[in-house]
């Protein structure tokens, strides 16, 4: 027998109430968008961004604050303190997709130096 569906947003075992906190839980802010250089190489009509090691320093300290997210979850979701559990898995699959990301971008940043410095000048 074929039993009807209560609550359409309880699917997958992802009720309302748990979709309401994922959406309220605090997200990084995302980075500010990167803006040309101007092609008539007059420095001064171009942003002070600071450059490429800005840029880095903000995605680490981003990486850095998912990763701390995802373990302070996982310490409330320990101590019995997070109301929804699957909460803290999500914060800490976020953080393992983050952190894998980061990796795959050094590795390919490491593989370009490394083929940069075997090419003749």
């Amino acid at each position: 027998m074929i039993t009807p569906i209560s609550d359409i947003g309880s699917i997958g075992g992802v009720s309302a109430s748990m979709l309401a906190q994922i959406a309220a839980a605090q997200m990084p802010a995302p980075m500010a968008p990167l803006q040309a250089p101007s092609l008539d190489g007059n420095a001064s009509t171009t942003p002070a961004t600071g450059g490429f090691g800005t840029l880095l320093a903000r995605a680490v300290n981003g990486l850095s604050d998912q990763v701390n997210s995802a373990d302070r979850m996982q310490q409330l979701a320990a101590t019995g303190q997070l109301s929804d559990p699957q909460m803290a898995i999500v914060e800490t699959t976020k953080a393992e997709l983050s952190l894998s990301t980061a990796i795959q971008v050094r590795n390919k940043l490491v593989e370009g130096w490394q083929e940069l410095s075997r090419m003749s000048v």
